[in-house]
């Protein structure tokens, strides 16, 4: 252990950043994670990692917990959009739901991630002991809300045809 961290701690880290980052980044940049480009199986391979990763980080907890079911429905969000993407089948609306399923793997992300810095930095005297403090629940409605906002313009954007240009 380094610095109270296992190694597949570590590695669950690292790689959970590296796929935040990128799917923040794809989605500022071009308002979507398409799936097929390079940077999309990137940020896809390495939040499938960080979420079977997280399955085998039992040491903090001790047992399966919220950030294991957000993990779990992270990857059948991943899994949906691959089915969506290859089938259509809710018509029109396919689409629609196969980017908001990849859009929502970052909420997904973010939740678990936010709650854990907050609990572990500063290291002498973290920002929260708990789970239910007022600042992590906060972190939590503002990241709902703005996925909400963006749900919303990725609809708008889709329904303009945007998606079809990339």
């Amino acid at each position: 252990m380094f610095g109270g961290i296992s190694i597949i701690g570590w590695f669950h880290t690292i790689v959970g950043i590296a796929g935040i980052l990128s799917g923040l980044y794809l989605l500022i940049r071009y308002k979507f994670i398409d799936i097929r480009s390079e940077l999309g199986k990137f940020y896809i391979i390495c939040t499938l990692l960080a979420s079977g990763s997280s399955f085998f980080i039992f040491s903090a907890t001790g047992s399966f917990n919220d950030a294991h079911l957000l993990s779990l429905l992270t990857i059948l969000a991943i899994i949906g959009a691959f089915v969506l993407d290859r089938y259509s089948l809710f018509g029109s609306l396919t689409k629609y739901l196969k980017e908001l399923a990849m859009s929502a793997t970052i909420l997904l992300s973010m939740l678990p991630t936010t709650a854990e810095v907050l609990k572990r930095l500063p290291p002498k005297e973290p920002f929260v002991d708990s789970l239910d403090d007022p600042l992590v629940m906060n972190f939590y409605l503002s990241y709902l809300v703005i996925f909400a906002f963006f749900a919303i313009y990725q609809t708008l954007l889709i329904k303009r045809g945007a998606l079809n240009e990339q």
